[in-house]
């Protein structure tokens, strides 16, 4: 199988390429990873794989001409994307050309050179909050911030492409991921950050919002699944640990892990700087589960792999 991996330089796809070119299970797997090649910092993702003759990378841009990217390819794993939503809310218009332009043209290539299985990696934010119990597949999307809007146009088009072209697309909504090599932006890595360099966690609102975590190669190994599984073409799959936390739960389990004070904390008035701000997601993934998929990593562990990870690799935030 040849595979087309967008963002492939990224916190989860370079996770993912890592995990087929070094597991001999994936042997008769090559990639073409298709990366935007904008800093060092995201090249360093792929250091330990990157002379892989399984893999050709091509630097590109979503917002620019890729035509003839999926030539040869047998399948698609989109997670190219603009992902953070404050800056979303400054600025929507590079979400809507990356994320819905971007996605249109990359399942336009998908569709001409007739790609067997494109696999469009979403996010549970496309639901809006829900403040008990959990989403299925078959909810309605109420996105809240641009960037959630932008990835719901992204999937609707690519359940479009099925109903309309007969391309087999899978849609795939995740919830936050945890692992080695996060952008120290996200709010896993910069606690961290702060925490060893004792300094104060910056924590939104009142710290009450939850969110779910998996860990990252939990995440891919859903991915891998559902690039061979028999599914329906337009289906929609919730890849999920549902391991529930409070934000400022987690920042006082990384101080403790740390053994720092956990007075630690400085709340962060979050009006202006992301209004509407969610306070719940929530997935239920019954329908991959029956797949056989199950998340192999709990929250206590995967929590402290990662501040571990971190810790030892503090180059990781320079």
């Amino acid at each position: 199988m040849r595979i087309l991996v967008t963002g492939a330089d990224g916190f989860i796809g370079s996770a993912f390429i890592r995990r087929v070119l070094q597991s001999s299970y994936y042997e008769e797997y090559s990639l073409v990873g298709f990366a935007h090649n904008s800093d060092q910092r995201n090249r360093d993702r792929l250091y330990d794989v990157h002379d892989s003759e399984r893999l050709r990378l091509v630097f590109g841009d979503l917002r620019g001409d890729f035509s003839g990217l999926t030539e040869g390819c047998d399948a698609v794993v989109h997670f190219g994307a603009k992902t953070y939503v404050d800056h979303s809310i400054l600025d929507p218009t590079p979400f809507v050309e990356s994320n819905v332009m971007g996605t249109l043209r990359l399942l336009e290539d998908a569709r001409r050179n007739k790609v067997k299985r494109f696999i469009q990696v979403s996010t549970d934010e496309v639901y809006g909050a829900i403040l008990e119990g959990s989403y299925t597949e078959n909810s309605a999307l109420n996105p809240t911030n641009p960037y959630a809007a932008s990835k719901a146009g992204a999937d609707c088009l690519a359940i479009c492409y099925a109903n309309t072209f007969g391309l087999h697309t899978v849609i795939t909504r995740t919830e936050n991921n945890v692992g080695p090599f996060q952008h120290p932006q996200k709010v896993f890595p910069t606690f961290v950050r702060k925490a060893l360099a004792n300094e104060l966690l910056p924590v939104y609102g009142d710290g009450r919002h939850v969110r779910q975590w998996l860990w990252v190669d939990d995440h891919v190994d859903a991915i891998l699944l559902l690039l061979k599984a028999d599914v329906a073409p337009g289906s929609v799959y919730h890849i999920a640990g549902n391991q529930e936390l409070e934000n400022l739960d987690l920042a006082e389990r990384i101080l403790t892990i740390l053994g720092k004070p956990l007075d630690r904390i400085q709340f962060i008035d979050d009006h202006n700087i992301r209004p509407g701000h969610d306070r719940r997601y929530a997935l239920c993934c019954d329908k991959l589960k029956g797949l056989g998929w199950a998340p192999k990593m709990g929250l206590n562990e995967m929590i402290g792999t990662a501040v571990r990870w971190y810790s030892d690799h503090q180059w990781w935030f320079s």
